[in-house]
């Protein structure tokens, strides 16, 4: 009877669905906390805003925070959703802006445990489904506003569509549109729509590639448009730090998509999937995506040396990898316990702190609010006005110490402050008092 189940022909839906729905579920545990810093700043500036098109990165909620300081943070196309829900309900509520996120992610991990049960097996495409669900890269990314896992979920979709069945006029824009959103959810993904151009070239067909030519334009252009002001200020007007080489992160981007910081989860996804490549030695696709994201992180990490360049850009990567976990498990089944004893292990141990606030956010916010009603003067130092924004607004910027005299109390709810200022913050507000999270914030007090 178990034969029969696992030999019908839909058991690789059934088997992607309930993970994917499972995955959802679980990423929802605990949705209630506070926002983190990038969320925070995305909702406070580019969301829960009056104007809709302050969800393409226009309008800074802050005076006092530059709009090129924080738009980096905005993750276009998610904050167009988010916002378009902000509109319509009014709601600030962190529930309903991690929905999207939470069910972006089911849905990768769906499309991805489905597709590979059905090209390598029932047991591989389970097992890389596991993978994808629990590795702490997504799991961390995919809980938050942040639009890795939507971007991660077009670019599956749009790849899917590129290399199964022929090419038809609603295919085509099936496939512009998803590639297109992908880009305009986060700038990176133009590293699947290089690797797409790459496939279609070694194929050999001058037809194929006038074919798709289009669709490649359209998408970028869609991407492009979405970015474009974040680009003309990070890019022209400087809002970038100055370059900055980092020498390790081609070792962590590799470590960080296997399973890193969870070590023995990393030790048995990591020599699972050198087996995957092993396995699938001989598919030129591989080799070309492999050669892409060779080519693209060498210029990022060489030429370009972005200040801000973190494995989880390279998110949409993660599907990918699990291909290679299925194919290493449909050669060597033995394999399978392995990365179900890595999901297992990741699980456990992201686990502690699953569902506590990553910022004091409210606690914050309530103190503001409560020295605000009772006639004090709250402060915040600058760059927190950034966060706390998505909260309350209640609150004055100080920049420099001489403004700390007419304050009546400091918040300070981040790192990302000015040391030296909130040093002497410290010195005249000698009355501390925590509020905890697992970045602490403080309320300084005289």
């Amino acid at each position: 009877m178990l034969r029969r189940v696992f030999a019908h022909p839909n058991a690789p839906i059934v088997v992607g669905a309930a993970l994917g729905i499972a995955t959802t579920a679980a990423y929802l545990i605990g949705s209630g906390r506070s926002f983190g810093y990038d969320a925070a700043a995305t909702f406070g500036n580019f969301v829960a805003t009056p104007n809709l098109i302050d969800a393409f990165a226009v309008h800074s909620s802050m005076p006092s925070m530059p709009l090129k300081s924080i738009a980096s943070n905005d993750h276009v196309f998610l904050s167009l959703l988010s916002h378009v829900i902000y509109s319509l309900t009014g709601s600030r509520s962190e529930v309903v802006y991690r929905l999207v996120p939470a069910l972006a992610a089911g849905g990768t991990v769906a499309v991805s445990a489905a597709v590979l049960a059905r090209r390598f097996g029932l047991l591989a495409g389970a097992c890389a489904g596991l993978f994808v669900a629990a590795n702490p890269l997504f799991v961390e990314n995919s809980r938050d506003l942040r639009g890795y896992s939507l971007a991660a979920l077009f670019a599956l979709l749009a790849t899917l569509i590129l290399i199964s069945g022929k090419w038809s006029r609603g295919r085509l824009i099936w496939y512009t549109v998803l590639l297109g959103l992908a880009i305009a959810t986060h700038v990176f993904v133009v590293v699947v729509l290089a690797g797409h151009v790459v496939w279609i070239a070694m194929r050999g067909s001058w037809s194929d590639i006038k074919r798709l030519a289009p669709a490649w334009v359209a998408a970028l252009a869609i991407g492009v448009a979405a970015n474009a002001n974040i680009e003309i200020m990070e890019f022209v007007q400087h809002g970038f730090p100055p370059s900055m080489f980092n020498p390790s992160f081609p070792l962590y981007l590799v470590l960080f998509l296997v399973g890193a910081p969870a070590v023995l989860p990393l030790g048995l996804w990591l020599s699972t999937a050198g087996l995957g490549l092993w396995a699938a030695r001989r598919e030129p696709r591989v080799w070309a995506s492999v050669a892409v994201v060779a080519v693209v992180v060498a210029i990022l990490w060489l030429v370009l040396q972005p200040a801000y360049l973190y494995p989880r850009f390279f998110i949409f990567l993660i599907p990918g990898v699990a291909y290679l976990m299925a194919a290493a498990i449909k050669r060597w089944w033995v394999l399978a316990p392995v990365v179900l004893a890595g999901a297992i292990v990741a699980i456990v141990a992201q686990a502690p702190g699953y569902t506590e606030d990553p910022l004091a956010l409210h606690q914050a916010a309530n103190a503001v609010e409560l020295a605000r009603a009772g006639g004090g003067n709250p402060c915040v130092i600058h760059s927190d006005e950034s966060i706390l924004a998505a909260y309350t607004t209640a609150f004055t910027v100080v920049t420099t110490a001489d403004q700390l005299s007419g304050c009546s109390e400091v918040v300070i709810v981040s790192w990302n402050v000015d040391p030296t200022l909130r040093d002497l913050a410290a010195q005249e507000f000698p009355h501390l008092t925590v509020l905890p999270a697992y970045y602490h914030a403080v309320v300084l007090g005289r």
